[in-house]
């Protein structure tokens, strides 16, 4: 894939299927945008023919000669946002390749709302790689759909001295697209060949190609170190499981940030088996793990001015006669002990030892990521990120960086009654309540128990982790979600 970036407007140049954007309900020639389309009476007439009325991702097709334009429609004036532009980009490519076409100019669209030309280009750059984003690794493609790529997007300005920032933003958005295609790999890849020491190795790898330190500690070591909570996890399974660290050390480090991922990659439910439907999916349990490696190797790419330590957990939950039963206690690398209520709520247990490893370097701040609840599924569907912390300057920071990226966060209480449900009568805590009520938060609040003294934020992951719909940059399956969030969040840490 070619990106460039030229001065020009769209329509005139020869860069493939020339894109243009129109806003919703404006029956005027000029709101067409860029406006200088306007004064092209044919396309305008040619819009209006089609019954063209520029809802959010709305397409025409439309022949101009010996050639072709594609125009998306961009929704309300007052709608307008740099996720409106991700969706128009991530539209206009997957319509030019479902066209056979191979190349696409993108106006980097000039409007208040939107920001400056970089933010654009930044956001139409990472719309664009993302929506065509497809894994095909493992299946025979007809030549006829192997043939249907791009190979080439031009980003077209007006003014000459906004090419070189331009140019910087949309490398930036394709380093971070490359980050989110490979989360999305690692989900969507089989959980017989997405196995932890597969991450494992995917760890080495990003260390070895931006010579970073990377630290894997093998399941016999992990039981005689004392890590409690991965290995009364791991002990059903018999892939191996992993504990991985991978360390992003710049010099002179403004900050050291810790992102803690649960990598379970798959989720059976242990002896407390989950039903069979759908089952399958629970390949996606490791996307908080896939969010690290890839935040990391991102931040790296950048060279980020912080020091990104990532910790990741990476086992199977299965059943089997060594698995954990219901009732067992296990001692995790705190210290603390743990009643396993229910072997199901697994992702709890693995980042306890993941929590505390992270006291070892002293964070600024520690974030965890993982499909770590059903219940917020239930409470906060497939749009937002269930949030929880007790710090109110980290959970602004994390909601601003959630509006600027789009992978919008809803913050939930942690209050001091919560962990009044996870009161053990033989161990420090157990893993679930009894009423079932209030999973997510009290989860939270049992991973707070192994956060204490740390500027922690716990993201729940499980409702946009994986979708079930074709959206514009986003393909059904695995969303990528995390890594844009994440590198926001450290970008504008102050």
């Amino acid at each position: 894939m070619r990106i460039q970036v030229k001065v020009g407007k769209v329509g005139q140049g020869r860069d493939g299927v020339q894109v243009f954007a129109a806003l919703e309900g404006e029956t005027r020639p000029e709101r067409v945008l860029p406006a200088y389309a306007a004064r092209d009476r044919g396309l305008t007439q040619l819009l209006a023919g089609a019954g063209f009325r520029g809802a959010r991702n709305e397409t025409a097709f439309l022949p101009r000669g010996n050639r072709w334009v594609l125009v998306v429609g961009l929704g309300k004036a007052k709608d307008l946002s740099l996720e409106a532009a991700r969706q128009f980009a991530g539209t206009a490519a997957r319509t030019v390749r479902s066209r056979g076409h191979r190349s696409l100019a993108l106006p980097v669209l000039i409007d208040r709302a939107l920001g400056n030309a970089a933010s654009v280009a930044q956001a139409l750059t990472e719309g664009a790689l993302l929506g065509l984003y497809r894994y095909d690794k493992l299946k025979q493609v007809p030549k006829h759909e192997r043939n249907k790529r791009i190979d080439a997007i031009t980003l077209l300005v007006e003014r000459a001295g906004e090419v070189a920032a331009v140019t910087r933003a949309a490398e930036k958005g394709e380093v971070i697209a490359e980050a989110v295609t490979l989360v999305r790999d690692l989900i969507t890849g089989p959980s017989n060949i997405v196995t932890p020491t597969y991450l494992a190795n995917q760890a080495r790898a990003i260390a070895k190609q931006h010579r970073l330190r990377c630290r894997v500690i093998p399941f016999p070591q992990l039981k005689r170190l004392g890590f409690g909570g991965i290995v009364g996890v791991a002990q059903g399974s018999v892939q191996p499981a992993q504990f991985i660290v991978l360390d992003y050390r710049p010099a002179r480090a403004k900050a050291t940030f810790a992102l803690c991922g649960k990598g379970i990659t798959f989720d059976s439910g242990g002896i407390s088996i989950k039903p069979a439907a759908k089952m399958e999916q629970m390949k996606y349990d490791m996307s908080g793990a896939a969010a690290v490696l890839g935040t990391v190797k991102a931040a790296a790419t950048l060279k980020l001015p912080f020091r990104i330590v990532g910790i990741i957990a990476a086992t199977e939950n299965m059943p089997s006669g060594a698995a954990q039963k219901p009732g067992d206690v296990v001692k995790t690398l705190s210290g603390k002990t743990i009643e396993v209520i229910n072997t199901d709520a697994e992702g709890r247990l693995v980042l306890s030892d993941c929590l505390h490893y992270a006291k070892r370097y002293k964070p600024d701040c520690v974030v965890d990521l993982a499909t770590l609840t059903g219940a917020c599924i239930v409470a906060l569907g497939a749009e937002a990120i269930g949030l929880m912390t007790k710090d109110e300057r980290l959970a602004a920071r994390i909601n601003q960086a959630g509006k600027v990226t789009h992978e919008r966060v809803w913050r939930l209480p942690l209050w001091d009654e919560y962990a009044e449900m996870l009161k053990s009568d033989i161990a420090d805590i157990k893993n679930v309540t009894d009423t079932g009520q209030a999973g997510t938060v009290t989860a939270a609040k049992f991973l707070e128990t192994f956060a204490e003294g740390l500027p922690w934020a716990h993201l729940d992951i499980a409702g946009t982790a994986w979708t079930e719909r074709d959206k514009p940059y986003i393909p059904k399956g695995a969303v990528g979600i995390g890594v844009r969030l994440l590198l926001e969040l450290m970008e504008k840490w102050r």
